[in-house]
């Protein structure tokens, strides 16, 4: 019985040392074909029959392409060149003085002269009041004429109604207005006289009865025309 187990173990020691032999062997085998053949494809078998390649020893894996880092080249200043273009000045406005006061509706075409509310022309004209706006000029220009008597040249003026015109003459052309509304005052009221941001032209002459001992007509009529263009 003794004898027995002794060759028992014996046996067991050869056949542990012939699988150690063999196993080194085969993984000798496999090491040389690898360096043989380094494409062999080595793959991990999983239990479900998927195969997974696995890294092959000795291949450095390709590195990543470089980035290309976007750059935007700088763009140099412009060299701008700032001239300085002095600025044309406009043409100081012409200031002529009225010469001739023309109302085709009531035949009126007189010359016209500088003159005050106290003292109208002592002829057959018609007065500019001093200090008033010229023609076609931003302002009021006041022209003054007489009701009657042998100077008389405002005699039909109550006739005028909106729109119609009234054409100044000056030595650079004929400057056109056209009337915007007429209306009575007293004598003292000197408000149409008054100066205004707009051209117009506002005439003036007496209405009413005459007062001997006032030696003046009772009302005074207003007419009172926009500024619409000059014409040469």
């Amino acid at each position: 019985m003794k004898r027995r187990l002794q060759w028992t173990g014996i046996v067991a020691g050869l056949a542990a040392l012939i699988a150690a032999v063999t196993y080194t062997v085969w993984i000798g085998v496999l090491s040389r074909q690898e360096q043989a053949d380094p494409s062999t494809e080595r793959v991990l078998v999983l239990a479900d029959g998927r195969r997974l390649p696995l890294e092959q020893p000795g291949v450095t894996p390709a590195a990543p392409a470089a980035t290309v880092p976007m750059i935007t080249p700088a763009i140099p200043d412009a060299a701008v060149s700032l001239t300085t273009v002095a600025a044309t000045p406009a043409p100081a406005p012409v200031l002529l003085p009225p010469e001739r006061l023309m109302i085709p509706r009531i035949d009126v075409d007189w010359p016209v002269t500088l003159a005050d509310v106290d003292h109208l022309p002592a002829f057959r004209g018609v007065g500019w009041l001093f200090g008033s706006a010229f023609p076609g000029m931003p302002g009021n220009m006041v022209l003054f004429g007489h009701l009657g008597g042998q100077y008389a040249t405002f005699t039909r003026l109550h006739e005028l109604r909106q729109g119609d015109d009234v054409l100044v003459r000056t030595q650079a052309g004929l400057h056109h207005y056209r009337v915007l509304l007429s209306y009575e005052t007293t004598p003292d009221d000197v408000t149409a006289m008054a100066p205004t941001g707009t051209p117009i032209a506002t005439l003036i002459t007496c209405s009413g009865p005459w007062i001997p001992e006032q030696q003046t007509n009772e009302r005074r009529l207003i007419v009172v025309a926009e500024y619409v263009a000059t014409m040469p």
